[in-house]
């Protein structure tokens, strides 16, 4: 009897010990880092929303040419990762030093170079970043990194006294980040290399066809329509 007494008691003590006291620790077992996850909450949303921008940059890396152009932009936000977008651009290509001394009097051979005029490309953009970065300790900036990819037209011109055009198929790869400034607006800056197939009438019958790359730097100010309600 006594026994039996004595083993209650102490299951009532260790049933007591398994119990935490009011507002005190739980134990919930072990945690792995695949239970954790913590998603922030997006202060900019884009999700189903107009961008509208214009932009304005280079093409600095071309052998003979530097070129401004300016570009238009439209498209829209399927979701917080994926948009489609409506570029526009046009410019004008100046002769750089390396084509001015091709076609000056030590050589007198003007290579048959072409400059960019205008297109016009359709693109898919990724944003699988979206972040945030201290600037100075006294202000946040909210931003995300976007990969695109499309295809278009582009319109261009030979730099010889002919000015032939050739119109070239185009598809466009780039990288781009983007600052929000409020929760209309944004600063877009952009690097895109747009590959012609290009085809070119004063050597069509020798080496009609050329591959030749664009690629820009641009920086742009755009609007972002109504939130989804």
């Amino acid at each position: 009897m006594f026994a039996s007494l004595a083993l209650a008691l102490i299951g009532a003590a260790v049933g007591q010990d398994s119990v935490p006291p009011p507002g005190g620790p739980v134990d919930i077992g072990i945690v792995r880092d695949s239970d954790i996850s913590v998603v922030q909450k997006l202060k900019y949303g884009k999700a189903g929303r107009t961008e509208l921008g214009l932009h304005a940059g280079v093409m600095p890396f071309d052998a003979y040419t530097f070129t401004p152009k300016a570009e238009l932009t439209f498209g829209k936000h399927t979701n917080e990762a994926w948009m489609w977008e409506v570029a526009v651009g046009g410019g004008y290509s100046i002769k750089n030093g390396t084509y001015k001394t091709l076609e000056g009097p030590a050589y007198g051979a003007a290579p048959d170079a072409y400059g960019y005029l205008g297109s016009a490309l359709i693109t898919a953009q990724w944003s699988p970043i979206y972040a945030k970065m201290s600037w100075e300790g006294n202000k946040v900036i909210h931003h995300d990194v976007y990969f695109l990819g499309g295809a278009g037209a582009t319109l261009e011109q030979a730099l010889l006294p002919d000015n032939s055009m050739a119109v070239a198929p185009t598809v466009g790869l780039g990288l781009g980040f983007r600052l929000f400034l409020n929760e209309k607006s944004a600063l877009r800056i952009q690097l895109r290399d747009d590959i012609l197939y290009e085809k070119r009438t004063k050597t069509e019958e020798t080496h009609p066809y050329f591959i030749k790359q664009n690629v820009g730097v641009t920086v742009g100010y755009t609007m972002l329509g109504k939130k989804k309600s």
